[in-house]
């Protein structure tokens, strides 16, 4: 407070001498004016009534000389006296302003003796001498009484201009005092800058050049200001900043070294991770792909008896939930790693949901549980999002809440928003009526490879859906939770983020229908198969050769380039990781050349890394498939890239737009069915009588179009039970 008490003391002095000073000048400066002006106004009413006077006084000389002149009339008499009367009152006021004024005496006596003389002129002769005598005695006193008048007169004009002129010199010596005592106030403002205010911009300005060395990197710079006051203290506690701010640079720049070691150590990590994601995917993905696609060759055989096509179902079934569980591991494996993205698309939601609830429809009818789908009408259909991830963590819920409910019901429940807002939010339910989870094990629930008491009696699962649905729901700009209550059920609640298209951009798929052999009049398609697994090289031949295409295979990727340009293949499916050259170079060096150039190069990879694509096709590939594949993935590449056509097989579809195979495949329809029919249709199912089957569907699709097409679906999906349940039970 030291440099504020300076400041104050000095300013607060500087500002009541001031004010003092010119106060006190203005104070005298009235205090002179207002006695000069009273002088003044006392002259200037002396002044105005010494005029009366002598108005008066010539009134009465007037008078009287027309009362000797005028056959003494009385009324003449009587003006005189009113004019006399007026004089002497005028010459009182006038005296009462100016006592003891020797020319009032001197007007006051000539006035008497005028007076005198106007009394003794009614007994005057009115002889010619006499009057002679009276108007000349008339006029002298006049002139005397005119005479001090005048120099009365005279005096208070001179008196007043003195006045005057004394006001005019008293205000110029008021104004130089005025002045020099503001040159002093500028002088001692002067005096306090160069005293107070300069020595502390003075070390303000050291202060702010110690910041700016401080700010470029010199720490050991130090300030030096003695002042005694503030300004000295925060010299002091800069120096102890900086002091201070170099050893936590100091111990900074350690740690920076350390984080960047451990930086480092992260990225190996993370690169180790990465390849363990790719080497993983290869080695789990590569052999379901043998298995899956020997599965749906099997399925296409006609020769096959039925017990071996439940086998082969049993088996593409089963391959297909392996490759769940793989998926699930090596989504939590991206995840970890940072490799997840958002896919978008515009797609259909109802649909979806639709889709999905088919799907777990039959599980919950077999469990003896009710599946129920509920959605608002503020639900948008068309939405573009990630369609991929949404149904992925809604069959991780559904089938958690059908595995671990024994009794009642799993709902579904999706809520829209404002249906005028196309960004919208849509909140998810799946609610079931199981066992519940206890409150100390919702903490852990979403962690990776964790399960409740519940779960791990059941001993199914992986301990990863929970965990990948949580993330999948963050990366959709959304949150999950979850609330449970034991023996009465558990709800999971999460939103997601979506925005809300039109029909128009949809894009609707078509039915999958089964290729049987090439169109006629095409040119003999050569195709280069390039896998260092065998039995990847066999699948395709098995897949491709039937249909008539002339195939070779190489089991590097250098021998795909030895052959590629010996025999110049249409097409070559490239796997991408292969021994003595990998399908990169082998790319890269068919591309280089000019024949080449022209040959479609499609790639076909076991990695799960998005960024996977943008490598291949960075190094020349026309196109991206993973393993597995289906078979549909392979034919619609070689139609988009060679323009290969198909003929397919006849499966005489119907319109099933917007129907949901649960409302059409009920017990209800079934039972509506001819007596005989229903017989007919259970022992073609028992005795699995593909020709009986036929017939039967056939004579069904006469009757109920919709239900004969939803039970061909489901027996060449292998779903005999889920049929033969709806069969009523006097029938079975």
């Amino acid at each position: 407070m030291k440099i504020a008490t300076k400041f104050i003391s000095s300013s607060v002095l500087t500002v009541g001498l001031s004010i003092f000073l010119i106060g006190g000048s203005n104070f005298l400066l009235r205090r002179a004016e207002n006695s000069v002006e009273e002088s003044r106004n006392q002259t200037r009413q002396a002044l105005e009534i010494a005029m009366q006077l002598q108005v008066s006084l010539r009134d009465q000389i007037v008078t009287l000389k027309d009362f000797l002149m005028l056959n003494r009339n009385q009324s003449d008499m009587a003006r005189y006296q009113k004019a006399n009367t007026q004089f002497l009152a005028n010459l009182k006021e006038l005296e009462s302003l100016i006592p003891e004024n020797k020319n009032i005496s001197s007007i006051h006596r000539r006035h008497q003796k005028l007076v005198h003389l106007a009394m003794g002129l009614r007994d005057t002769p009115s002889t010619l001498p006499h009057l002679q005598q009276s108007i000349r005695a008339i006029n002298s006193y006049g002139k005397d009484i005119e005479f001090y008048l005048n120099v009365l007169i005279h005096n208070a004009q001179k008196k007043d201009a003195l006045g005057l002129q004394a006001t005019n010199q008293f205000k110029q010596t008021v104004y130089l005092i005025q002045y020099i005592i503001m040159a002093g106030i500028f002088l001692v403002a002067i005096a306090q800058f160069y005293l107070i205010l300069l020595p502390v911009i003075c070390s303000i300005q050291k202060l702010q050049m110690g910041t700016a060395t401080i700010a470029t990197g010199n720490l050991d710079y130090r300030l030096h200001i003695h002042t005694g006051d503030e300004i000295e203290q925060l010299a002091s506690d800069f120096n102890h900043m900086a002091a201070t701010l170099a050893q936590s640079y100091s111990s900074l720049e350690q740690k920076v070294d350390e984080l960047h070691q451990a930086t480092e150590k992260a990225e190996v990590a993370n690169k180790a991770k990465s390849s363990f994601i790719a080497n993983m995917s290869h080695e789990l993905r590569s052999p379901l792909n043998a298995i899956l696609g020997f599965s749906q060759l099997m399925t296409r055989s006609q020769t096959l008896p039925i017990e071996h096509q439940e086998s082969v179902g049993i088996i593409s079934r089963s391959g297909e939930h392996l490759l769940t569980l793989i998926n699930n591991v090596l989504d939590l494996s991206k995840i970890e790693a940072g490799k997840t993205t958002m896919n978008g698309k515009n797609f259909d939601l109802h649909r979806l949901l639709e889709h999905i609830h088919d799907m777990f429809q039959l599980q919950a009818a077999e469990q003896g549980l009710q599946l129920l789908l509920e959605y608002t009408p503020e639900v948008p259909r068309y939405v573009h999002s990630d369609e991929v991830k949404l149904r992925q963590i809604l069959i991780n819920l559904i089938n958690n809440a059908l595995k671990f409910t024994q009794a009642g019901s799993v709902s579904v429940r999706v809520a829209g928003g404002d249906r005028e807002n196309k960004n919208r939010t849509l909140v998810f339910e799946i609610e079931d009526t199981g066992a519940g989870i206890v409150a100390e094990e919702l903490d852990t629930l979403f962690e990776a490879f964790t399960q409740t008491e519940t779960g791990k009696q059941a001993q199914e699962g992986t301990g990863l859906g929970l965990s990948i649905s949580r993330k999948f729901v963050q990366l959709m700009g959304g949150e999950m939770k979850v609330s449970s209550q034991v023996g009465v059920g558990t709800t999971f609640k999460f939103e997601i983020q979506v925005i809300q298209v039109d029909g128009s951009e949809i894009i609707t798929s078509q039915p999958k229908q089964t290729v049987i052999a090439l169109e006629p009049n095409q040119p003999p398609y050569r195709i280069l198969i390039a896998d260092d697994k065998p039995l990847n090289r066999q699948l395709l031949i098995k897949l491709l050769n039937p249909l008539g295409f002339q195939l070779q295979s190489a089991k590097n990727g250098q021998e795909a380039v030895e052959i590629c340009s010996e025999w110049e293949p249409h097409l070559i499916w490239m796997d991408m990781r292969m021994p003595v050259m990998d399908g990169y170079t082998a790319t890269q060096k068919i591309k280089g050349t000019t024949k080449g150039q022209a040959t479609v190069i499609l790639a076909l990879t076991a990695s799960v890394l998005e960024e996977e694509r943008a490598v291949v096709l960075s190094a020349g590939c026309d196109d991206f498939l993973r393993k597995p594949f289906r078979e549909a993935e392979i034919f619609d590449a070689m139609h988009k890239h060679l323009g290969v056509r198909y003929v397919y097989e006849d499966l005489k579809p119907t319109n099933t737009e917007g129907v949901n195979i649960g409302d059409v495949l009920t017990a209800k329809a079934i039972e509506a069915l001819p007596t005989d029919l229903i017989t007919q249709l259970e022992e073609a199912i028992v005795t699995s009588n593909l020709d009986l089957i036929d017939a039967v569907t056939e004579e069904i699709h006469q009757k109920n179009p919709p239900l004969a097409e939803a039970i061909k679906n489901c027996l060449h999906n292998f779903e005999y039970e889920k049929v033969l349940n709806l069969i009523p039970a006097h029938q079975v």
